[in-house]
């Protein structure tokens, strides 16, 4: 058992999910080209420590084990690594800023996101105990404030995208949101038998992971086609 405390399987592989989303993110960072677009995965230092709050907040049920220790070690450093990425960034040339702005679908996109992730989050990060009898499959206390995190680290990387001016930037979002939320789609599909059908909150749960996942690789493709639906100009 690698992670510091127990973990049921299916939150097992949305954590999976997640990481290699990051990993996806950093590697089509690396790819942009100069100058580097380094602050959107630089923010994903921020999701590192949201997740070591969770073990530190349910301090109690986690416990502070040697394993607990290196897991908070690795995080950090993690972050650390991310944050140092920043000295990297560029000055892009004003006129660059003025020739490129998101077209209002990729805009309208970001701002739906947001709109679902920031309450979802926060409820499930600060007020665990409610979001657990709203959640469509069983969890404990420490896992929904896992799950929060995620929703949380997710709204901040909105925010920033939404003014951001530079294609560059918001694609290694965009590739996490649609690796992490097309694999853990999936996890959720291989565990359809944690979830109640008669429960609306299952089938809200799934449109939104749906949604981000769809839009996320549509708008990855208009990217890569260099189609108009990216930006306006």
């Amino acid at each position: 058992m690698i992670w510091p405390w127990e973990l049921p399987p299916l939150a097992s592989r949305f954590m999976g999910s997640l990481l290699i989303g990051g990993a996806v993110c950093t590697a089509l960072a690396a790819l942009g080209g100069e100058p580097l677009p380094v602050e959107g995965p630089a923010l994903l230092g921020l999701g590192d420590l949201l997740i070591v709050s969770v073990g530190l907040l349910d301090i109690e049920q986690t416990g502070l084990t040697p394993r607990m220790l290196v897991w908070v070690a690795a995080f950090l450093g993690t972050m650390v690594l991310l944050w140092a990425l920043l000295p990297l960034r560029g000055r892009r040339l004003g006129e660059e800023k003025k020739q490129w702005s998101p077209s209002r679908g990729l805009h309208t996109y970001f701002v739906i996101h947001l709109c679902a992730v920031i309450p979802v989050g926060l409820t499930m990060y600060l007020l665990p105990e409610l979001a657990q009898r709203l959640w469509p499959w069983s969890l404990s206390i420490v896992n929904v404030r896992l799950l929060g995190a995620f929703f949380v680290g997710a709204s901040i990387l909105s925010i920033w995208s939404v003014g951001q001016r530079s294609w560059k930037d918001i694609r290694p979002i965009l590739g996490l949101y649609a690796v992490f939320t097309t694999l853990a789609t999936l996890a959720s599909i291989i565990h359809f038998n944690l979830f109640n059908p008669e429960r609306m909150m299952t089938w809200l749960f799934f449109a939104l992971y749906l949604f981000v996942a769809i839009g996320a690789w549509y708008f990855l493709g208009a990217g890569f086609l260099k189609r108009d639906v990216i930006a306006a100009t």
